[in-house]
């Protein structure tokens, strides 16, 4: 019998999934966490508990068809605009 335990083959990094917090991306997790402290906690306004969880719903939906939207957005978001003349 063959021993395959000494043959391995090489696993891309495309094709092992990221790590997900709560189905979305660190970044956007922590962009709904802050707004969650700043609106529902700070100001008490808990009204804006439904534009929340359907932002949540909104990114992980997003993250469920390309795992890097989200982190794409933020990227295009705060790059820095440049003007040719």
């Amino acid at each position: 019998m063959i021993d395959m335990s000494e043959y391995k083959q090489p696993v891309h990094r495309s094709l092992i999934p990221r790590e997900l917090i709560a189905g979305i991306p660190q970044a956007g997790l922590f962009i709904l966490l802050m707004l969650v402290l700043i609106l529902i906690y700070g100001l008490r306004l808990w009204f804006t508990v439904i534009p929340i969880a359907l932002a949540y719903f909104i990114m992980r939906h997003l993250t469920k068809l390309d795992q890097w939207n989200i982190d794409m957005g933020l990227t295009n978001i705060m790059q820095k605009d440049v003007y040719i003349p």
